[in-house]
């Protein structure tokens, strides 16, 4: 399943409402997106700039089609979303 712009206007929207809520807003996100996928990293583990820097969060795109994983930054291509907490 691909990522509409809608989705992912979704997706910030939830983070924005629920994300101070908890250190770990991956468990929401999937409740909420249940056909997504949905990782959590180190942001320091990221070796690119992230597809959408929000205030607290930074959201990678990955592009799970081919046999290996790897971060895009054309929703046409992305499957699921890394979140990574900011660091503060």
């Amino acid at each position: 399943m691909c990522i509409s712009n809608e989705m992912m206007t979704e997706i910030k929207s939830t983070l924005t409402q629920f994300g101070k809520t908890t250190n770990n807003p991956v468990p929401i996100l999937k409740d909420c997106f249940p056909n997504l996928t949905f990782l959590r990293m180190s942001d320091a583990d990221m070796g690119e700039p992230p597809y959408l820097s929000l205030q607290d969060y930074n959201l990678y795109l990955l592009d799970g089609r081919e046999h290996c994983v790897q971060i895009t930054h054309n929703l046409e291509h992305a499957t699921g979303v890394v979140v990574t907490q900011k660091n503060t």
